[in-house]
């Protein structure tokens, strides 16, 4: 629960700061420039498909140093803490090498950069892969932290590099203009973060910088194929709208995909949150073989994510156009509708959330990796079909749709791992959290009508709806004595 919590304070920490960033590098760098800066953001190694570096190191190293610290193992924890940043390190100086040779050649060209930028792409593009390698030394870090169930100090990590990275990055778009220096800024405050990654590291884990171990290096790799194979369907989500956008209509309309992104990010950031610790949590439950622990994990984790997520999810599809006015002003509104339709993916993929993070974290991840395949492949398909019959709202059309498709695919598999039963999945979790949804829909419809300004708007439908979820969800999803119970176990972590 503590860990949770300290995932939810970074994710919206990460929220807050995109959301201060996207005006101030868009004002900076105008509406070419701001696409195609997005268009490079594509290929990091945080979100991007460069985060696929690590061929699933990271997740192995989480989920074998969690089972490790489970029964007391430190020296093999002390190993493979070692093994770990020496791969990851590794892997990205190939990576870099690749995305700064080869990148610099193909991106203007397959993302139609326009004429005037093409010189300056290609020198960010360099500067981007020289961030690579720090980022992939930080994803290292944070999977070891993680692994220890030090979540707290692994998102602390997460919300300095998302604070200094994006905060210096946005200073050098708003008082240049130029995108090199806006990459050049990102990459040097990601570098310094770096450091401070491996004294935390150190402080952790004393004696991790012995020369790593050949044979737990290759274990590592080896046992992380499942996860490599599982990891580009989810940076593949994650990318896909831009990336189509970029390529059948150019980078200013990516600039309208990305304001709809970052909108649908805050309340993946919840979902994510509410799940993200659920992988080391079920590595160690499933270490100490306690299948009555890996159902309560999915039944309260999914109720109480839902509860988290689904708030933000109506509040953001029903006032995305008097959001986006505050925010940005009318002149981007044309992101409201694919705003609405793409935060919707996010709720929907609230149920399986927490049940694929534990599939995971407990090394089932064939059962995770097909049900992905065959989303992704929906995705893609109605995408491409749809940008061009519909427009853009059709990248994330083809999103939702794709969302609906995995429900059956990877519930299943959830309830085969944890032992639940479907009708008391959907009668437990499912059902109690209707009665606020529907509560606040009326609420927040109520408002709209009312035809107050932008901003009365969005807050008093905000709060209103908020309010009546949180009054009705205390009757309908929780029970009295469930809340004392959560008090207590804030109050007593380490029980």
């Amino acid at each position: 629960m503590v860990n949770t919590a300290w995932s939810g304070a970074s994710n919206i920490w990460a929220m807050v700061v995109a959301f201060a960033s996207v005006p101030a590098l868009l004002g900076g760098l105008g509406t070419a420039a701001f696409g195609s800066w997005v268009l490079l953001q594509t290929f990091s190694a945080t979100n991007g498909w460069l985060s696929l570096a690590d061929i699933g190191v990271v997740v192995t190293s989480t989920r074998e140093i969690g089972a490790s610290a489970a029964r007391g193992d430190g020296a093999r924890v002390q190993r493979l803490t070692s093994a770990a940043v020496a791969v990851c390190t590794s892997l990205g100086i190939g990576s870099a090498t690749l995305l700064g040779t080869v990148g610099v050649v193909l991106i203007p060209v397959v993302f139609r950069v326009p004429s005037n930028l093409v010189a300056d792409v290609r020198v960010s593009t360099v500067v981007v892969a020289l961030q690579v390698v720090a980022d992939l030394v930080i994803n290292a870090v944070e999977g070891v932290l993680e692994g220890l169930h030090r979540v707290d100090r692994s998102r602390a990590l997460d919300i300095a590099r998302r604070t200094v990275v994006v905060g210096a990055a946005a200073v050098a778009a708003l008082l240049t203009g130029s995108i090199v220096a806006t990459a050049v800024a990102s990459a040097v405050s990601c570098w310094a973060v770096t450091v401070v990654a491996l004294w935390m590291l150190t402080r952790q884990v004393p004696g991790w910088s012995h020369r790593p171990n050949r044979h737990d290096m290759t274990g590592l790799v080896r046992q992380g194929r499942d996860v490599a194979l599982l990891r580009p369907l989810g940076v593949i989500r994650r990318t896909m709208d831009r990336v189509i956008a970029g390529v059948v209509l150019g980078p200013s309309a990516v600039a309208l995909v990305e304001i709809a992104s970052q909108l649908q990010a805050g309340a993946d950031a919840v979902l994510s949150s509410t799940s993200y610790a659920v992988v080391p949590a079920s590595a160690w439950v499933g270490a100490r073989d306690d299948p009555a622990g890996l159902a309560e994990l999915a039944e309260r984790g999914t109720r109480y994510s839902m509860l988290a997520t689904l708030p933000l999810v109506v509040a953001i599809s029903m006032l995305s156009a008097p959001l986006i006015e505050v925010w940005l002003g009318s002149s981007y509104l044309q992101a409201a509708p694919l705003t609405s339709v793409a935060v919707l993916a996010v709720g929907v993929l609230s149920m399986v959330a927490v049940g694929s993070q534990l599939l995971l974290g407990v090394g089932r991840t064939r059962e995770i990796l097909w049900a992905a395949i065959v989303s992704i492949a929906t995705n893609l398909v109605l995408s491409v079909v749809l940008v061009h019959l519909i427009g853009l709202v059709g990248v994330f059309v083809g999103t939702l749709v794709s969302a609906v498709v995995e429900i059956p695919l990877l519930g299943p598999a959830v309830l085969r791992a944890t032992g639940l039963d479907r009708r008391r999945f959907l009668s437990a979790v499912v059902a109690p959290v209707l009665p606020p949804v529907l509560a606040q829909v009326a609420v927040i419809a109520i408002v709209l009508r009312l035809g107050l300004g932008p901003f009365p708007t969005v807050l008093v439908g905000g709060v209103a709806g908020a309010l009546v979820f949180v009054v009705v969800g205390m009757r309908s999803a929780l029970s009295v004595e469930e809340v004392r119970r959560l008090r207590a176990e804030f109050r007593s972590p380490s029980g």
